[in-house]
């Protein structure tokens, strides 16, 4: 990591270069330059990762400077000092995209700090490029044989747009230029990409899928003919060729070639996939074998980065799953035993992996029991289930989850959503009464402290008369009479004038208010704490 200090004062230079730890920083060298043209004869030499630069000195600004760099060293990162904030320099900076600006004099901790977020910015964009340097080879494969045409026979007859017949089992094919022999069968692997190790956007996920089939295309093709397609599904196929006499040695071999692909994917590629291998089958039985696949990815439910054989799959009635008592869960987590719930699911989840017969459709059963829990607790209590997960930082997913992985993670989440939210009444009711001690002298109703509070009136009113031990209105009332109390007691303010600050228009109403709470009239408490004044 290299560095260049730009600067018309040489003592500022010194400064900044005997203060600092570079070392500390990772910095192996560290440039200095007086003017914008020795600037420029050091970037010819050397490649700079950040430059320090005064934004005034005379024979070139620092802004005129950044300019120059943007369109020779566009990866370098700047960070301008300047002795005052000239919005129109500091604008310019701004568009030039500098990373940040120091005022001076420089305090040095401030410009360490700066400096080790630019430095670790400089090491992020440099592995973003090398990974894309990684696959830009698959990007221009992609753009140059985007459309296939045998791909599009694949692709429609997996989505039974055209059907095969046995009379059309190799004239078919062969009009889409597709070499398919009469007798040859057809062994298809079904790869699924299960999750990507880092965000892509759009563009770069079509690529990276681009790259899956390319590497499939190598790794599991190989020496073999066959094609690798993209489904109307989602997912990638390789489709291995092979006469019968072939179908047995290829059976053999393709295990071995499909650990090899998941393992390149996984250091390569940034990704996991898993891998389904079907049985060697006829065009005409293509359709119905991807089905079969497909069914075997959905119903995966536990196993992830590895790969599957058709053959394994059992036929065994399925039997019904036992499914958690969701009714003991509401009172587990009712009665705030988070962390035995928690317990119970993650338990109850290891017992669904562990059977392999079960599939989606379980999961599915599962998550719904849950959600039906979860929202059954949430109504018990008056809160709204959509409000209150927004509220607790639960993000709204309407798919439901497919792995049994992602049904812990969930799970988890929403039970200590929920937990914490519900836990956190008596900081609810702390708050309320902050909020009515505040407005005292306005007309607050149950209604206003519930929508504050994001409660349902109904229980607001029951939870606040629990933890403060009276109704939402005697609290008014007796706080309201407090104030007043005091004020009338220990101040001159006329006695008609507290009634208004306290939202009593009515002076009659306010008295009968006043001698309910503290069985005197306003007037006699006045005249008794010996304060004149009306």
């Amino acid at each position: 990591m290299q560095v260049l200090i730009v600067d018309d004062e040489m003592y500022a230079v010194m400064g900044m270069k005997d203060a600092i730890d570079w070392e500390g920083l990772g910095v192996t060298a560290v440039y200095e330059a007086y003017n914008m043209r020795e600037a420029v004869r050091i970037y010819e030499r050397q490649e700079i990762d950040v430059m320090i630069c005064d934004i005034e000195m005379p024979k070139g600004t620092g802004i005129e400077l950044l300019e120059w760099v943007n369109g020779h060293s566009p990866h370098t990162e700047t960070i301008f000092l300047t002795a005052h904030g000239d919005f129109r320099f500091m604008q310019r900076a701004i568009q030039l995209s500098s990373f940040d600006y120091i005022m001076k004099p420089v305090e040095f901790d401030v410009m360490e700090e700066t400096l080790r977020r630019a430095i670790r910015t400089v090491a992020d964009k440099r592995s973003e490029r090398a990974q894309t340097e990684r696959y830009k080879p698959y990007y221009e494969l992609w753009t140059k044989k985007k459309t296939l045409l045998s791909e599009r026979f694949w692709y429609d007859l997996l989505a039974e747009r055209i059907v095969a017949s046995e009379e059309a089992g190799v004239r078919l094919p062969a009009e889409y230029g597709i070499a398919l022999q009469p007798e040859d069968r057809l062994l298809p692997v079904l790869i699924s990409v299960e999750d990507w190790k880092r965000e892509l956007s759009t563009r770069d996920e079509e690529v990276m899928e681009y790259a899956i089939r390319q590497s499939a295309s190598e790794l599991v093709i190989a020496d073999s003919r066959g094609e690798v397609i993209h489904t109307k599904h989602g997912v990638a196929m390789a489709l291995l060729f092979a006469s019968p006499e072939e179908a047995a040695a290829l059976r053999n071999r393709i295990g071995g070639r499909c650990d090899r692909y998941i393992d390149a994917c996984t250091r390569y590629l940034n990704c996991t996939v898993s891998c389904y291998i079907g049985e060697p089958v006829a065009l005409p039985e293509l359709t119905a074998m991807y089905k079969a696949l497909l069914a075997m990815e959905y119903n995966n439910l536990s196993e992830s980065n590895r790969l599957s054989w058709l053959r394994n799959q059992t036929g065994d009635p399925v039997p019904d799953p036992r499914l958690p008592d969701y009714a003991a869960w509401a009172l587990l987590l009712e009665h705030g035993k988070e962390e035995e719930l928690v317990r119970q699911l993650r338990s109850s989840l290891r017992e669904l992996a562990a059977d392999r017969r079960f599939g989606a459709s379980v999961l599915d059963a599962y998550y719904l029991g849950f959600l039906q829990m979860i929202h059954y607790l949430l109504q018990k209590k008056g809160l709204s289930a959509h409000q209150l997960l927004h509220d607790a930082g639960v993000p709204q997913v309407k798919a439901p989850p497919r792995t049994v992985e992602q049904m812990e993670e969930r799970g988890v989440r929403l039970i200590r959503a929920v937990h914490r939210y519900l836990d956190q009444d008596e900081s609810v009711i702390r708050r309320l009464r902050a909020y009515i001690a505040d407005r005292l002298g306005e007309n607050i109703t149950r209604e206003m402290l519930a929508e504050y509070a994001y409660l349902n009136p109904a229980y607001l009113s029951r939870l606040f008369k629990k933890e403060v031990g009276m109704s939402i209105t005697d609290y008014l009332l007796n706080e309201r009479m407090r104030i007043a109390k005091e004020l009338i007691a220990h101040s001159t303010i006329p006695i008609s004038e507290i009634a208004r600050t306290l939202g009593y228009s009515n002076f009659s109403y306010f008295s009968k208010m006043f001698r309910k709470v503290h069985q005197a009239n306003p007037q006699q408490l006045r005249k008794l704490s010996g304060i004149s004044g009306g």
